[in-house]
């Protein structure tokens, strides 16, 4: 249900009303800007003698509200304030999606898939993740991006992040906020592209927002009797050997263990790997997912493409390049492919 920006939401007071009525916490911000208007002072500097600051200082996250009567009262003194939107409080946690700027490198594996905007990146993680980007409150921003809106889990608080889900792609949570629609800046201003509510956060980006990614402490490698490490092992596909009742669930498991581990079960993966083991890691991996392609479960372009995203951290490290990671995921796959066949 795409849509663009309803005729009734005409004005910041208008808008910023609708967001209140959603639970949505907002603030006024500095015309033509993404500064909070008030307070117009640091913490560092309050005094205690500012309206709204009588007992402690109260910064913008404090002062956002949906009372109907502050929100009246602030965007009548002044029109052509902006919006925000205080994500913490609101429950909101917002994916910020941005496009690549002209004149700054591509990092890879990026650049060989020929990805420039978050949005596509978001795309490969949700594929290498088995995930899947729910339809959601979406806007366009000034700087040609988007920004979703989710529903944050109850029980879960979370923090702003830049860069940590992938390249291009920062999150707004706690701490954090969004200017938000019908804001402008200079000739542009932000736009609602999806006015649906909120959908709640998917899990894929919950685990890559929350995953405990613990050195490997424990890992696929075998240690002898006297605790001496021995040759490292690919993992074995959960149920080898069974009938497959829902192939596309054992494939995603599969990457699963291989890419995040299994750490119940005292199982390390690739993204576990420290200086030292992370080519011997991605190996690993690449012969564990390569049992899937042995068995015509993914195509090898597939695998390798969810493997090449996975290592995109280490890459990004110079543990290896993009070519020799690619490499190290085809060897695996002959690996695999030489036991699969004795």
């Amino acid at each position: 249900m795409m849509q663009q920006q309803p005729d009734t939401l005409t004005d910041s007071l208008t808008t910023a009303l609708d967001y209140a009525a959603r639970g949505w916490r907002v603030f006024p911000l500095l015309p033509g800007s993404k500064r909070p208007a008030t307070p117009n002072h640091r913490a560092t500097d309050c005094d205690g003698t500012a309206p709204g600051c009588r007992t402690t200082h109260a910064g913008w996250e404090q002062r956002a509200t949906i009372r109907a009567d502050k929100i009246t009262k602030a965007w009548s003194s002044n029109p052509a304030y902006g919006v925000g939107i205080a994500c913490g409080p609101s429950r909101l946690v917002v994916v910020d999606l941005d496009t690549h700027k002209p004149g700054t490198e591509i990092p890879e594996p990026w650049k060989s898939f020929e990805i420039t905007t978050g949005a596509d990146v978001l795309d490969h993680l949700a594929g290498v993740h088995g995930g899947t980007i729910t339809p959601t409150y979406t806007v366009r921003t000034v700087s040609g991006g988007t920004h979703l809106y989710y529903a944050a889990p109850a029980d879960v608080a979370y923090g702003n992040t830049a860069g940590k889900i992938g390249w291009l792609i920062d999150t707004r949570a706690h701490g954090g906020y969004v200017a938000a629609p019908p804001t402008s800046i200079g000739a542009s201003a932000y736009d609602i592209i999806d006015d649906r509510p909120a959908a709640p956060l998917p899990m894929f980006l919950l685990d890559l927002l929350t995953h405990d990614r613990r050195p490997a402490t424990r890992t696929s490698q075998n240690r002898s009797q006297d605790g001496s490490r021995t040759q490292a092992r690919p993992l074995q596909p959960i149920g080898s050997g069974e009938p497959l009742r829902d192939p596309d669930a054992y494939v995603n498991r599969v990457f699963d263990i291989a890419i995040n581990g299994d750490h119940a079960n005292g199982v390390a993966g690739l993204l576990d790997a420290t200086k030292g083991g992370r080519n011997a890691a991605l190996f690993v991996a690449a012969a564990t997912v390569g049992k899937l392609v042995a068995r015509d479960l993914i195509t090898e372009h597939s695998a390798l493409d969810r493997l090449l995203v996975a290592a995109a951290g280490h890459i990004a490290a110079r543990a290896y390049t993009a070519y020799e990671a690619e490499n190290t995921i085809l060897s695996g796959f002959r690996r695999a492919a030489t036991r699969s066949a004795a």
